[in-house]
């Protein structure tokens, strides 16, 4: 039996590659974004032409990596529907960073440090899909408190100052944040990694195809034999998961443990999957919509320091290309209803 919801798209199953690739050629959402990102990389180039400089465009990837692998998780709370949003997960990258640098200083080894940082965010991310799965709270409230606690356990641990006695691990730890591999970044392949996962268990898996069938009709999938409170619980706790080993990365890029380090970014995170074309109402959207979402958000940042636009202004284009894609998404849907 199929049930639809009223005004909502019936949920499917993620197209087989080659079919994917067949639709964006065709003029879909993710096909326009790229369009788009190649249209800005050509007039920042024209305005500021040490864009192009290889070192450069290294330094933009390394820039929007961690957006980008904190967003695939963010992206498998969005597509999950019922208002799914993780507000968390900038401050669990922070407290995944100084769980892990702080038992580095206290003699731990570089595994069992890495493996409590990705743990503490991963609770973090079980908290949050807990309150909304078993104590049907709406995702903004839980992933909001989970921010402020998250932030001052980071506190907590450091009591307020940046930890920089990394221990015996010490260098083996900053070269996975600075380190290269030949002239890539160990973050710029950290991120590919990431996205390849993250495609991969969308398109290629139970688990994709449930995450994408509950965005989409949540009570066609509960009908259909889907746990859908188990499907969120996932999410979430891939979500804060991925937070914490970004976050860890970006500490030892650093070379410090530090509780202000991902303040913020959730907002970057959001913005990277929206204007990727990750619907807030759920089973729509894909890893490599987010990936060009990131990246425009990294080339615009950049374009802007190169063209010398003050900090302050960086926000509010943010912000600004967070409505317009919203505005856009909410065309979208109303062309395919139509």
């Amino acid at each position: 039996m199929r049930v639809q919801q009223a005004g909502r798209t019936p949920a499917r199953a993620p197209a087989p590659f080659h079919r994917a690739v067949g639709a964006s050629a065709l003029g879909s959402y993710e096909a326009a974004i790229y369009i788009a990102l190649l249209l800005v990389v050509v007039a920042v180039s024209l305005i500021a032409p040490r864009f192009l400089s290889p070192d450069n465009l290294f330094e933009v990837a390394r820039n929007f990596s961690f957006i980008t692998a904190v967003g695939v998780g963010e992206a498998m709370v969005i597509l999950t529907g019922n208002g799914g949003i993780d507000l968390s997960v900038g401050s669990v990258m922070g407290l995944g960073g100084v769980v892990a640098t702080k038992l580095l200083g206290l003699g731990a080894g570089l595994l069992p440090a890495i493996a409590a940082g990705i743990g503490a965010g991963w609770i973090c991310g079980t908290a949050n899909g807990l309150l909304v799965t078993r104590a049907r709270m709406t995702p903004l409230i839980p992933t909001l408190g989970m921010l402020s606690i998250a932030h001052g356990l980071s506190l907590v641990i450091t009591q307020g100052y940046p930890l920089t006695d990394l221990g015996r691990a010490g260098p083996a730890f900053v070269a996975l944040g600075a380190g290269y591999v030949g002239p890539v970044p160990n973050p710029v392949v950290y991120m590919f990694l990431v996205v390849a996962s993250g495609w991969f268990v969308l398109t290629h898996t139970p688990l994709g195809y449930n995450i994408y069938a509950v965005g989409g009709n949540a009570e066609a999938s509960r009908l259909s034999g889907i746990d859908v409170d188990r499907v969120r619980l996932v999410a979430f706790m891939v979500s804060g998961a991925l937070a914490a080993l970004s976050g860890i990365l970006l500490a030892a890029r650093l070379s410090v443990g530090d509780a202000t380090t991902g303040q913020g970014e959730e907002l970057n995170v959001i913005a990277a999957a929206v204007i990727g074309g990750v619907s807030l109402l759920g089973g729509q959207g894909s890893v490599l919509g987010l990936f060009a979402g990131a990246a425009l958000i990294g080339v615009l940042l950049n374009a802007m320091v190169l063209t010398g636009v003050p900090a302050f202004w960086q926000q509010v284009v943010i912000g600004s290309t967070i409505i317009v894609a919203v505005l856009l998404d909410r065309l979208r849907l109303r062309l395919a209803r139509a």
